[in-house]
């Protein structure tokens, strides 16, 4: 996997052990590239999380099946029970925090100290943190997730995404002091493009429903 190669030189110790993936708007396949990520990593024998970020549109417990009573959102509310918010795949060695029932204000959450409490408690016991973000226009979620990260992936949807919101979505990520390190070209299809040749991202993973919802 391209993603991961790039990763794995993004840092001085390789993938960074925290990293928030998000686009511009929905719909851009920024949830297919976090879980791309995350199965690479744990193929590579690592343990990870993946932690849907995305309080306002979750999407991650309905692709895999799973509960989405306690999540995120519990223990930023206060919940200090972690493993008890952490589903295990056992098929894919990859584990899973939902984002939880829907608090009345995300941002409020995500501004709070609780979210570098749990990221530090739960690098105690994961090589690699990846959050399914939610995406930048619009939201305050975010820009302030991106900043409690050691790296962030923005992703583009080729063909469709404005440039200019692009810029400006990226704008917000740095001034958020965001450390953007790569970003993914999705749905790239070569045969419109002008030069002959192209590469495109497709994820095979069964992940492509949260597209539609994130």
């Amino acid at each position: 996997m391209a993603v991961q190669t790039s990763l794995s030189f993004s840092t001085d110790h390789g993938a960074p052990k925290s990293l928030a993936v998000t686009s511009t708007r929905p719909a851009e396949g920024k949830s297919t590239t976090a879980y791309a990520i995350v199965q690479s990593l744990a193929r590579m024998g690592r343990k990870v999380l993946l932690v849907d970020g995305d309080m306002r549109a979750p999407s991650v417990h309905t692709v895999l099946n799973i509960s989405n009573e306690r999540g995120l959102s519990n223990f930023l509310a206060g919940d200090d029970e972690i493993n008890g918010l952490i589903h295990y795949q056992a098929d894919t060695g990859v584990a899973v925090m939902t984002a939880g029932p829907q608090p009345p204000s995300a941002a409020e959450l995500l501004a709070s100290e609780r979210l570098d409490l749990l990221f530090q408690r739960l690098l105690g016991s994961f090589d690699h943190i990846v959050v399914d973000s939610p995406p930048v226009m619009g939201l305050a979620d975010a820009p302030l997730l991106a900043s409690k990260m050691e790296g962030t992936i923005f992703v583009i949807e080729s063909h469709d995404t404005k440039i200019g919101q692009a810029k400006v979505a990226i704008g917000r990520l740095r001034a958020a002091q965001a450390h953007i390190v790569g970003a993914v070209l999705t749905k790239f299809e070569s045969k419109r493009s002008d030069y002959g040749y192209g590469y495109g991202y497709e994820y095979g993973y069964g992940y492509e429903k949260a597209e539609n919802g994130n």
